[in-house]
Protein backbone atom coordinates (compact mmCIF):
# COMPACT_ATOMS: atom_id res chain seq x y z
CA UNK A 1 0.00 0.00 0.00
CA UNK A 2 1.38 3.76 -0.82
CA UNK A 3 1.58 6.43 1.29
CA UNK A 4 0.34 9.44 0.19
CA UNK A 5 0.65 12.38 2.75
CA UNK A 6 -1.16 15.05 0.75
CA UNK A 7 -4.84 12.62 1.09
CA UNK A 8 -3.95 11.56 4.78
CA UNK A 9 -5.00 13.42 7.74
CA UNK A 10 -1.90 14.55 9.97
CA UNK A 11 -2.18 14.36 14.20
CA UNK A 12 -0.35 17.97 13.65
CA UNK A 13 0.64 20.45 11.14
CA UNK A 14 3.36 22.97 11.66
CA UNK A 15 5.04 25.79 9.97
CA UNK A 16 8.73 24.46 9.57
CA UNK A 17 11.55 25.88 8.20
CA UNK A 18 14.41 23.84 6.25
CA UNK A 19 17.91 25.22 6.41
CA UNK A 20 19.32 26.32 2.97
CA UNK A 21 22.19 23.81 2.91
CA UNK A 22 19.80 21.02 3.71
CA UNK A 23 17.55 21.79 1.14
CA UNK A 24 19.80 22.69 -1.17
CA UNK A 25 22.17 19.28 -0.45
CA UNK A 26 18.55 16.99 -1.48
CA UNK A 27 17.97 19.01 -3.95
CA UNK A 28 21.40 18.19 -5.77
CA UNK A 29 21.40 14.42 -4.36
CA UNK A 30 17.86 13.95 -6.62
CA UNK A 31 19.23 15.44 -9.64
CA UNK A 32 22.31 13.43 -9.69
CA UNK A 33 21.09 10.16 -7.77
CA UNK A 34 17.71 10.16 -9.28
CA UNK A 35 14.13 10.43 -7.91
CA UNK A 36 13.17 9.02 -5.08
CA UNK A 37 15.77 8.30 -3.10
CA UNK A 38 15.26 6.39 -0.37
CA UNK A 39 17.69 6.94 3.08
CA UNK A 40 17.84 5.62 5.68
CA UNK A 41 19.07 7.32 9.50
CA UNK A 42 19.46 4.50 12.26
CA UNK A 43 20.09 6.61 14.56
CA UNK A 44 16.64 8.15 14.42
CA UNK A 45 15.30 4.51 13.71
CA UNK A 46 13.71 6.17 10.92
CA UNK A 47 13.95 6.06 7.12
CA UNK A 48 13.43 9.07 4.44
CA UNK A 49 12.02 8.52 0.66
CA UNK A 50 13.34 11.57 -0.77
CA UNK A 51 11.25 13.32 -3.38
CA UNK A 52 11.18 17.31 -5.24
CA UNK A 53 7.92 17.90 -3.38
CA UNK A 54 7.76 15.71 -0.64
CA UNK A 55 10.06 14.19 2.01
CA UNK A 56 8.17 11.25 4.06
CA UNK A 57 9.30 9.95 7.25
CA UNK A 58 9.14 5.82 8.00
CA UNK A 59 9.54 4.09 11.09
CA UNK A 60 12.30 1.76 10.69
CA UNK A 61 11.06 -0.62 13.26
CA UNK A 62 7.58 -1.03 12.21
CA UNK A 63 7.63 0.70 8.80
CA UNK A 64 4.60 3.57 10.05
CA UNK A 65 4.51 6.72 8.24
CA UNK A 66 6.05 9.31 11.30
CA UNK A 67 6.05 12.74 9.39
CA UNK A 68 6.24 14.54 5.98
CA UNK A 69 7.55 17.52 4.97
CA UNK A 70 6.25 19.19 1.92
CA UNK A 71 4.85 22.68 0.71
CA UNK A 72 8.23 24.02 0.07
CA UNK A 73 7.96 26.96 -1.14
CA UNK A 74 10.64 28.03 -3.40
CA UNK A 75 9.58 30.81 -5.53
CA UNK A 76 11.26 34.07 -4.95
CA UNK A 77 14.01 32.23 -2.94
CA UNK A 78 18.07 32.92 -2.90
CA UNK A 79 20.04 29.54 -2.31
CA UNK A 80 21.67 31.54 0.53
CA UNK A 81 17.92 31.37 2.19
CA UNK A 82 16.02 28.88 4.35
CA UNK A 83 12.91 26.99 2.53
CA UNK A 84 9.80 27.68 5.03
CA UNK A 85 7.43 24.05 4.20
CA UNK A 86 4.44 22.38 6.25
CA UNK A 87 5.35 19.52 8.57
CA UNK A 88 2.57 17.01 9.00
CA UNK A 89 3.40 14.69 11.97
CA UNK A 90 1.36 11.20 11.97
CA UNK A 91 2.96 9.89 15.34
CA UNK A 92 2.45 11.49 18.72
CA UNK A 93 6.68 11.14 19.53
CA UNK A 94 7.45 12.39 15.51
CA UNK A 95 8.06 15.60 16.15
CA UNK A 96 10.96 14.78 19.17
CA UNK A 97 12.76 12.91 15.30
CA UNK A 98 11.84 16.28 13.26
CA UNK A 99 14.27 18.84 14.55
CA UNK A 100 17.05 16.06 13.40
CA UNK A 101 16.02 14.70 10.50
CA UNK A 102 16.72 16.69 7.97
CA UNK A 103 20.15 17.28 8.66
CA UNK A 104 20.93 14.10 9.09
CA UNK A 105 19.12 13.68 5.75
CA UNK A 106 21.41 15.45 4.17
CA UNK A 107 24.72 14.20 5.67
CA UNK A 108 23.45 10.71 4.42
CA UNK A 109 23.00 11.88 1.11
CA UNK A 110 26.67 13.85 1.46
CA UNK A 111 28.17 10.57 2.08
CA UNK A 112 26.34 9.27 -1.05
CA UNK A 113 27.23 12.12 -3.40
CA UNK A 114 31.12 11.32 -2.37
CA UNK A 115 30.51 7.84 -3.44
CA UNK A 116 28.93 9.07 -6.45
CA UNK A 117 31.27 9.09 -9.95
CA UNK A 118 29.57 12.31 -12.08
CA UNK A 119 32.07 15.50 -12.95
CA UNK A 120 32.39 18.07 -10.86
CA UNK A 121 32.29 19.01 -7.08
CA UNK A 122 29.43 17.25 -4.87
CA UNK A 123 29.41 19.75 -2.26
CA UNK A 124 27.06 22.35 -1.56
CA UNK A 125 28.64 25.81 -0.44
CA UNK A 126 26.91 28.06 2.22
CA UNK A 127 26.45 31.56 0.43
CA UNK A 128 26.70 34.44 2.61
CA UNK A 129 26.52 37.70 1.52
CA UNK A 130 29.58 39.92 1.50
CA UNK A 131 29.50 42.85 4.23
CA UNK A 132 29.38 45.93 2.51
CA UNK A 133 27.92 44.08 -1.01
CA UNK A 134 24.69 46.16 -1.62
CA UNK A 135 21.34 44.56 -2.72
CA UNK A 136 21.16 43.66 -6.79
CA UNK A 137 24.55 43.96 -7.24
CA UNK A 138 26.95 40.86 -7.72
CA UNK A 139 28.54 39.23 -4.49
Amino acid sequence: MTFDPRTRVPIRTLPKTIEACCYNRVLLALARLGEPLEVELPALRMSIRAERRVWLGRSLINDIPLMAWLGFQVVDRGLHEPVPCRLHLYHFHAGLLAGHAPQCLAVALEARLAKWSGAGSHCVAPLVRRVGSPEGKRL
